[in-house]
């Protein structure tokens, strides 16, 4: 779970502010916290520590607003975990969550001194950054990952009865190889690629939907609008074996022939699971049409094979493929 903390957000974008002393109506609480009370709602549930915080906010350095999602739509709206292991130093926003009610409207004051503990500001501002935070709800830790569960689980539901219904619509065989279900368009020669070979192949991805998301073929990417002059369009190169590729990918290769066709349904356990993938959402079952181009016998593979965390991909190019590099 990502325990996001506001300070990090747009902070260098102003240049040459002038000194301003702090706003009026401010005050300070037993725990160094600079806070002006804009909004108040004393029978609302208060914040505790451990608590999942949903709230929009804006930033301002001085009278500069630097951002603003007060109109987020309530699915976008981020939670913040409160936790005083987040705390970047005395009366921070940690410290002044932890006077809100749910509902309640505040703005807190943060001077430049205590905004260079956590990163740089630019060296001519002088003055306050401003938070104002608009607490719409409030959870317990517990609760949240309580509720995560089962909308994970609901949605595995639905995905199970896209995936039963695609296949009956299309006539796909519904047995499955290694959890993912195949459909041959073409039969190759020759024997299978199997552990440690090098193939390359040609591949285009799409939703249940049909929807395209990503290709190695330049007309098909051309077709559908996602045909990108940075990319070299080529068969896939990769490794079976060597965790390049999320794990569907490699099994349905490990099906094919030299020359073969054949289009794949991966559920999202063998793809992308409950990751946000831009145009992949979580839990998207998702069909690949590959051609398998070449099988070239490769190198020793190591024993052990420890694979970096995929990173986020905008479904243009190579969404099959593992990053290495992490953000």
């Amino acid at each position: 779970m990502k325990k996001n903390i506001l300070f990090s957000l747009l902070l260098l974008i102003v240049f040459g502010a002038q000194a301003q002393s702090l706003r009026e109506g401010f005050q300070v609480s037993d725990t160094k916290v600079i806070y002006k009370a804009d909004k108040q709602n004393p029978n609302g549930r208060k914040v505790k520590e451990n608590d999942m915080v949903f709230a929009r906010y804006s930033i301002s350095m001085n009278d500069n607003v630097v951002a603003d999602n007060t109109n987020q739509k309530p699915s976008d709206r981020p939670a913040f975990f409160v936790s005083k292991d987040n705390n970047m130093f005395k009366g921070d926003l940690m410290d002044g969550l932890l006077l809100m009610r749910e509902k309640e409207d505040y703005t807190f004051a943060f001077p430049k001194d205590s905004m260079l503990k956590i990163q740089q500001v630019p060296q001519d501002f002088q003055g306050y950054v401003y938070y104002r935070v608009i607490v719409d709800s409030i959870c317990s830790y517990e609760e949240f990952t309580k509720a995560q569960a089962e909308v994970s689980e609901r949605l595995r539901k639905e995905e199970n009865e896209k995936i039963e219904a695609y296949l009956s619509e299309n006539n796909w065989d519904k047995s499955s190889v290694e959890g993912i279900y195949c459909k041959p368009v073409k039969q190759g020669s020759g024997p299978k690629a199997k552990q440690g070979d090098v193939v390359k192949v040609n591949y285009t991805g799409q939703l249940l939907d049909a929807k395209i998301f990503d290709t190695s073929v330049e007309d098909v990417a051309k077709e559908n609008n996602l045909y990108d002059s940075r990319r070299k369009y080529e068969p896939l190169e990769f490794q079976i074996g060597a965790g390049q590729m999320i794990q569907g990918f490699e099994i349905a290769a490990r099906q094919m022939n030299k020359g073969s066709v054949m289009m794949v349904l991966l559920p999202s356990a063998l793809a992308y699971g409950d990751r946000d993938m831009g145009i992949i959402s979580p839990y998207s079952p998702l069909v690949f049409t590959m051609e398998m181009v070449d099988i070239q016998e490769g190198a020793p593979l190591p024993s052990a094979k420890k694979t970096a965390p995929v990173k986020k991909s905008t479904g243009k190019t190579n969404t099959t493929k593992k990053k290495t590099n992490k953000k």
